[in-house]
């Protein structure tokens, strides 16, 4: 199983986990509140969008019982995604006694770099439990009686990997000016570990840091596939090297199937998508799209052994200009589970995009706005590299 991946010496895997798949609706943020109401010490609390509605209210209010029986709650919320949070809610939390901060409030940084985002979606609490995935809080997340819920997922971590998360949360936590007394200093000495013994590693892309663990790990599950891999992916929009990759894979008899929206919350970056279909289908890639609702999952599973799941999509905003957070779990019993579970969802609320669909798809009109969406995506992307751009790169062969 260990041949499956390139594993780093920095970032190897650990033992000792238990882990919980969680899904969109009721079952993830019952898994956050419960977390949160359980809390004795500390809770970081880190994400992109909190909606001023019944599940950001929810939660929200969650993190404010907390506080108010003595935890000590660091809530960062990403200034652009979290314009939805109202004054009202912020004024509540810092009533209580919450810890609040936006991250990055100016779109411009030092040396006239664009500011990157905080994507990712992390709840930890005392250094022991972990919920990192890709929902935000919001009503589209869970669902309501005239809305279906988002598809998208989150693992729940329990054990040692928790003291890497909570590194990297304080990191963002503590930026420069940061008044001494709302500092993170939280450490854990003794981290538990678990009978379950999953093999868990959590992965973060941060450019300014020079961090594109996701990115990497990405490439090496494209190289290192064998037999089949599945991609559920939101915003896809993979760059040359990783076409290469899956073009490749594909050559040497790797059975892919990629798992797109039908439609999408984002249509100019769903059209520059349906402009790689052609890529697609004609290296004998699957193609799905799921009907229901907005797919908003980004996971992955390899040869039924490994899996990613988090906030990290496969595009360049993800590489180099958002804060994102992976885990990825090395381990059959849940890496079959998890395939059984996308295949299942693959058949009963997917439909196939064969190339003779496609052919037919494929009037002037179509082609005209899907080539110029995915020329406008490309510059977009390409100008919010140059603006993200360092002196000295992250090497990523």
């Amino acid at each position: 199983m260990a041949n499956l991946m390139q594993i780093s010496a920095r970032n190897d895997y650990k033992g000792g986990h238990y882990v919980e798949l969680l899904q969109s609706g009721e079952n993830f943020f019952a898994a956050c509140e419960k977390a949160i109401d359980e809390a004795r010490q500390y809770i970081h609390f880190q994400t992109y969008i909190v909606d001023d509605d019944e599940i950001g209210r929810r939660i929200s209010n969650a993190l404010i019982r907390a506080a108010e029986r003595g935890v000590r709650v660091y809530f960062l919320l990403d200034a652009y995604g979290g314009s939805t949070f109202s004054k009202d809610l912020i004024n509540d939390v810092e009533k209580a006694g919450i810890l609040f901060r936006m991250f990055s409030p100016g779109l411009i940084t030092k040396g006239f770099k664009l500011s990157l985002r905080l994507h990712h979606k992390v709840l930890l609490v005392d250094g022991d439990t972990a919920i990192v995935g890709g929902m935000n809080i919001a009503n589209r997340y869970h669902g309501t009686k005239d809305l279906k819920k988002w598809l998208d997922f989150a693992l729940l971590i329990k054990g040692p990997e928790c003291a890497h998360v909570l590194l990297i949360l304080k990191r963002l936590w503590n930026r420069a000016f940061i008044l001494k007394k709302e500092r993170s200093r939280e450490t854990v000495h003794n981290p538990l570990s678990y009978d379950d013994n999953v093999k868990v590693k959590v992965l973060q892309n941060n450019w300014y840091r020079n961090k594109i663990e996701i990115l990497k790990s990405y490439r090496s599950a494209l190289k290192h596939a064998q037999n089949r891999m599945i991609i559920f992916a939101s915003y896809f929009l993979p760059g040359r090297n990783e076409r290469r990759l899956l073009r490749n894979a594909s050559r040497r008899g790797v059975n892919i199937i990629i798992v797109l929206s039908a439609d999408s919350d984002e249509p100019v970056f769903k059209r520059a998508t349906n402009f790689l279909y052609d890529f697609i289908l004609r290296n004998n890639i699957t193609i799905y799209e799921y009907l229901p609702s907005n797919l908003h999952a980004k996971v992955a599973t390899v040869d039924g052994k490994w899996s990613t799941i988090g906030s990290y999509n496969m595009n360049h905003l993800s590489d180099y200009g958002s804060v994102e957070m992976n885990t990825d779990i090395l381990d059959t019993k849940f890496a079959q589970k998890f395939e059984d579970l996308l295949l299942g969802i693959i058949e009963n609320d997917c439909r196939q995009v064969t190339f003779k669909e496609y052919i037919k798809r494929k009037t002037w009109v179509f082609q005209l706005t899907d080539w110029f969406s995915y020329q406008m995506i490309r510059i977009m992307m390409r100008l919010m590299f140059l603006l993200t751009e360092k002196k000295s790169k992250p090497h990523t062969n």
